[in-house]
């Protein structure tokens, strides 16, 4: 096994004090700019790589983000890590990735590790399981900056981004009214998290508005937002004694499992149903007919969290600062 180079090795190599290699590697200005390069010189000859966590031990603080979410595999997740991962390193920061696979219990012990890594910073999108954030406040007492993100706890005050959800869904169902359809369908999952209960309301809202009949059967709660929530969505959908005549769906996925579970009944979309859904991932484009979204500007997103979590980290000072970015419709030809 290859032995792992340490600051001990270098000053042997050198004949230098451990502790001169080790201010010299952190680019401390005692040091003189001769013998800094000569350390730094003889650390790559001998492939150093500096122990970060360890760091984080002896500086009391890492330069390690944390980022929690619910689901890898979910689109919005998957590039929001990734866009944001290439922000931190052009900071000088590195990303350390957790999921809670949407479950309370493994997102609060997430919380005690990254506490337990010192971590400079954390980012949250919250599990569909946690009703409560009570078990974030352990990173605020650890004097830890808190960013959360799409979805947000609404009992812990700390700095948050989201996506305005409760216009966007307004302006998705009148643009259903617009195109001609009065008996629209929402498919739906659990309510108590901020995203998905202010989806509901603006799609109530917006029923109102235009003069429309609220018709609690056309609101289908599934426990998820994945194509098979969205295929046994429809078919309960269908078995009603009055169909809809347009569908609104809290994901991409769950609109594309509509669509297929329409198509295997021979409905026609547009002519018959209406499908639009929320996220724009790859996708949309790749379902027939292609998918009409409302779209979550994930890049947006993601300069914004940076922008609040840096500041947190770089000032030391932990505050609370909301900011809402506001989603946009893509026309396609699912309606």
């Amino acid at each position: 096994m290859k032995k792992h180079v340490t600051i001990k090795d270098i000053a042997r190599e050198l004949n230098i004090h451990h502790t001169t290699v080790s201010r010299a590697l952190r680019n401390c200005k005692s040091v003189n700019s001769q013998t800094s390069e000569l350390i730094w010189k003889k650390a790559t000859e001998l492939g150093y790589k500096p122990n970060l966590l360890a760091q984080g031990f002896r500086n009391s603080r890492s330069k390690i983000i944390g980022i929690l979410v619910p689901d890898l595999q979910h689109y919005l997740f998957s590039k929001f890590i990734s866009d944001f991962s290439n922000l931190a390193r052009q900071s000088g920061y590195s990303v350390m990735v957790f999921q809670s696979s949407d479950k309370y219990k493994i997102e609060k012990e997430i919380v005690n590790i990254l506490v337990n890594y010192r971590v400079a910073g954390v980012l949250c999108s919250i599990s569909i399981e946690s009703k409560t954030g009570e078990h974030f406040n352990l990173l605020k007492e650890s004097d830890i900056p808190l960013v959360f993100f799409d979805r947000i706890p609404k009992d812990i005050d700390a700095s948050c981004v989201e996506i305005d959800n409760f216009h966007a869904a307004y302006d998705a169902v009148t643009l259903l009214i617009r195109t001609g359809k009065t008996k629209i369908a929402f498919i739906s999952t659990s309510s108590h998290i901020n995203v998905f209960g202010d989806r509901l309301n603006g799609y109530k809202q917006a029923l109102v508005d235009n003069n429309l009949d609220y018709n609690e059967s056309f609101i289908i709660e599934q426990p998820g937002h994945c194509m098979n929530d969205g295929y046994s969505a429809a078919r309960k959908l269908l078995e009603l004694e009055e169909v809809p005549d347009a569908i609104l769906t809290v994901s991409d996925d769950s609109a594309i499992g509509a669509i297929k579970f329409l198509k295997n009944k021979n409905i026609r979309i547009p002519q018959d149903i209406s499908i639009l859904g929320f996220d724009n991932g790859p996708m949309c484009i790749v379902c027939e007919p292609e998918l009409t979204v409302v779209n979550q500007p994930i890049e947006r997103l993601t300069i914004e969290c940076f922008d609040l979590l840096m500041k947190q980290i770089e000032s030391g000072n932990i505050h609370s600062e909301r900011r809402t970015i506001k989603g946009e419709i893509i026309f396609r030809k699912s309606c």
